[in-house]
């Protein structure tokens, strides 16, 4: 099957396979798709600059013409070379349909890129370019940790900056659900410390993260407090504002994840909740303190578990069930939180 794990498709990118005439980039980080496919149209041999050698295309267009992606492939371009047809947009019903002819009979002179969102595996899209030997499939998922850090390094070292340990920590707990929106904090605050030449959490505290992140962590500390209203009104708020429900899982995941390692330490050494947190990495911030203390005197690690099955079990069916997303991280963090108000009761 033509596809890559989401760790392989850099090195792909840096070097794309020429049996591969058509690519599709996929995935809910839409930033890094995004940024990926201008990547792969850089490094395709394409002059970007001559119209008749990129050839952008609307993938509602492209689907409602089976035969429009075919006969611009295979035309041969007025002055020669490689061309590239570059198709994006939101909407991608039928496109695999259109598609079918180029997989059968791959051009010799074109590439054809295709930038998506999160497909399912029984996409008709994906399924088709996976299952293809001229065609491959190169997911973006939300940044991991070594992405995260060569992002900040990238950005920090054009800016001629530095940064302190704890502020690269507390910046990489804000940032990495979407490339795009990751990189233009971190443009923001390199501008914002600029004259400093050293940036510190002050800085960060200061400049990174816009409302819904900061709305998150409230859900988030709601849910695992037992404040079960200001779960509900909250993560509405941020489901209004076009947070994506995945984003909430993912963040949620972490954040128990933390509670987790926290409370076992306390279990282990017998250290008080407050000490515990003060040596959490990343360090949290001065306002959340109060909350996570809270909880991690609320919650055991055998709850603990079981919340972190039912998170793990709601990311992978909001991915899965896109529909019903919003749905389904909203009752997972409604069910936490009145486990968290049960076992808070019980103290």
């Amino acid at each position: 099957m033509a596809q890559r794990k989401a760790h392989e498709v850099d090195r792909f990118l840096q070097k794309p396979e020429p049996q591969f005439k058509t690519i599709l980039i996929y995935g809910p980080n839409t930033g890094l798709v995004s940024e990926r496919a201008k990547k792969f149209a850089a490094s395709s041999g394409v002059d970007l600059d001559d119209p008749f050698s990129l050839i952008r295309m609307d993938a509602d267009s492209a689907a409602g013409n089976p035969n429009k992606i075919a006969e611009d492939a295979h035309t041969i371009g007025m002055f020669g070379g490689t061309r590239l047809i570059w198709i994006s947009g939101t909407t991608l019903k039928n496109l695999a349909k259109s598609l079918a002819p180029v997989l059968t009979t791959p051009p010799e002179d074109a590439w054809i890129l295709i930038e998506a969102g999160d497909l399912k595996k029984t996409s008709p899209l994906r399924k088709s370019v996976e299952q293809s030997k001229t065609a491959i499939a190169l997911p973006c998922y939300a940044d991991d940790d070594r992405s995260i850090n060569q992002l900040i390094d990238e950005e920090i070292q054009r800016a001629g900056l530095g940064i302190e340990p704890a502020a690269r920590d507390l910046l990489k707990s804000l940032i990495g659900a979407d490339r795009r929106a990751s990189r233009n904090e971190v443009e923001k605050l390199c501008l914002y410390a600029q004259k400093d030449e050293v940036i510190t959490e002050v800085h960060v505290e200061a400049i990174v993260g816009d409302a819904s992140a900061f709305a998150i962590d409230e859900v988030l500390d709601a849910a695992s407090t037992g404040e079960i209203n200001l779960v509900q009104n909250t993560l509405a708020r941020l489901l209004d504002t076009g947070t994506h429900p995945s984003v909430i899982a993912n963040a949620a995941q972490r954040h128990f994840q933390s509670l987790h390692k926290a409370r076992s330490e306390m279990e282990i050494s017998r250290q008080g909740a407050q000490s515990a947190v003060s040596r959490m990495r990343p360090p949290l911030m001065f306002r959340r303190k109060n909350m996570v203390t809270n909880a991690l005197n609320i919650w055991n690690t055998k709850a603990l578990t079981k919340a972190l099955e039912r998170l793990d079990k709601a990311s992978f069916e909001t991915r899965a069930n896109a529909e019903m997303a919003s749905a389904i991280i909203g009752m997972a963090l409604m069910a936490i939180s009145i486990d968290a108000k049960r076992q808070s009761a019980r103290r």
